[in-house]
């Protein structure tokens, strides 16, 4: 049953976390806070999952227990709510739930944004190409040849690709259309989609950007982990959940809590695992031992979430200029070749 059930949006979470910290925060139990939100809810699903933390909670249940019971909340959340209830730091821990998901969130619609424009610029220019050098050379070549006189070389090359790629038309289009059908079906099917995402996230997750945001997750966890009282080899296995996946960077989390099972110093063991710079690695050890390492990861996170989206921006400005100038200069040379045979036999002419 559980695995049937939608989870909660990402965009819902630092809200349900917010909205748990000021129930918190203002002294209104749980339970109560609940039933309110359940009295203003119009959404089917959410009250579906509401009515069950009302139920859960009223029993007496604990609010991680509760979250838990529902199968719809992240599972990295719930261990936080738990460690949270268990050492009376609940309302600390929701607002750092808060600022931790605004952040994930934040970084995901930035990736995102940034990826689609270049995207769509490069679909709408390679059928721009592919118009050009399959409809319209054709015809100006027929047009040259009555008149007796031939394109440009590269025109005609192009129009030569252009011919090969109509000839293989019907395979390209039977490929695409496989393609897009095993996405839609990946895309539809849960199963299959967490499946291609492992894959991906093993493969790819901790390289380049995408690495960069991994150890992003993990300092945010970190730091959430630690301030909660949490012991820092429990804090790296928890965090190492939310931004593990990745080869690499299991890698380095098992690296990093075998060092600290073995005795080594948290600030030496998180320097030692290959995560952070040089510069990060001295701060961590500052951090240590003035007793201000939890900010430190947290001031972490946010460095290496910036120093992500930098690296995307400047990803993005790089692709999105290469490929205006790159489908530019095809599509200008393509009418230079047929314009230059055309201006021949108007000055002919005249």
């Amino acid at each position: 049953m559980g695995r049937n059930k939608q989870k909660v949006p990402a965009n819902y979470l630092p809200v349900f976390c917010r909205e748990l910290y000021q129930m918190v925060r203002s002294g209104i139990p749980v339970s109560e806070g609940l039933a309110l939100l359940r009295e203003d809810e119009t959404d089917k699903e959410v009250l579906s999952w509401l009515d069950s933390l009302c139920s859960s909670t009223s029993e007496g249940m604990p609010l991680a227990e509760a979250l838990k019971k529902t199968e719809v909340f992240p599972e990295y959340m719930v261990d936080m709510i738990s460690l949270a209830e268990n050492t009376g730091r609940l309302e600390d821990v929701l607002l750092s739930l808060q600022h931790h998901y605004e952040r994930q969130n934040r970084m995901r619609s930035d990736v995102i944004g940034a990826f689609t424009v270049p995207v769509i610029l490069l679909v709408v220019m390679i059928a721009v190409v592919i118009l050009l050098i399959t409809q319209v050379l054709p015809v100006f070549d027929r047009v040259f040849a009555q008149l007796g006189v031939k394109m440009g070389g590269f025109a005609t090359g192009m129009m030569n690709v252009g011919s090969a790629l109509a000839k293989v038309g019907t395979i390209l289009a039977a490929i695409v259309g496989v393609i897009a059908v095993i996405a839609i079906v990946i895309a539809a099917v849960p199963a299959l989609r967490a499946g291609f995402a492992a894959w991906f996230k093993k493969n790819f997750g901790g390289k380049g950007v995408l690495g960069k945001m991994a150890v992003s997750r993990f300092a945010s966890s970190m730091a959430m982990a630690a301030a909660s009282g949490m012991s820092m080899d429990e804090s790296v296995e928890l965090a190492a959940k939310l931004c593990g996946g990745a080869k690499e960077i299991d890698e380095k989390t098992a690296k990093c809590r075998a060092d600290i099972e073995a005795g080594m110093s948290p600030a030496d063991a998180l320097a030692g695992c290959d995560m952070f710079s040089n510069r990060d690695c001295r701060l961590l050890k500052l951090a240590e031992r003035t007793g201000n390492l939890p900010e430190t990861l947290d001031d972490l996170a946010k460095r290496q979430e910036e120093e992500s989206l930098r690296a995307i921006d400047k990803l993005v400005g790089t692709v999105e200029p290469a490929i205006v100038v790159i489908t530019s200069v095809l599509a200008g040379l393509i009418l230079v070749s047929v314009m230059l045979p055309l201006m021949g036999i108007l000055q002919s002419i005249g």
